[in-house]
């Protein structure tokens, strides 16, 4: 098992302190680096003051990117994802169904 370790950090100009495994410390920074250019953008725009309002727009834009990344042969990440969520529901289909006719 994985050390656990206390990472401060800070957003919006709010402390956090969060607990990570000592192996995804950089990661969990990298992502805090993320979110932070992703308020600083939504910030510099002027259009949005809220704090909550920017923090929502900032996960947001954050989840478009995600689901908007390729993956494998040229897939958008969403689309894979509707791929999996239609294939698992075909098999959940003829499970059920193959279970109606042995019974």
């Amino acid at each position: 098992m994985s050390e656990v370790v206390q990472v401060d950090i800070e957003l919006l100009g709010r402390q956090f302190t969060v607990g990570t495994p000592l192996a995804e410390r950089d990661t969990l920074l990298q992502a805090v680096q993320l979110i932070s250019d992703k308020i600083n953008t939504i910030k510099g725009q002027g259009r949005i003051v809220d704090a909550d309002k920017i923090a929502i727009m900032a996960a947001l834009n954050i989840a478009h990117d995600l689901l908007k990344t390729k993956v494998g042969g040229g897939l958008e990440m969403a689309e894979f994802q509707r791929k999996i969520r239609t294939m698992s529901e075909a098999a959940d289909a003829a499970l059920q169904q193959s279970q109606h006719s042995l019974g």
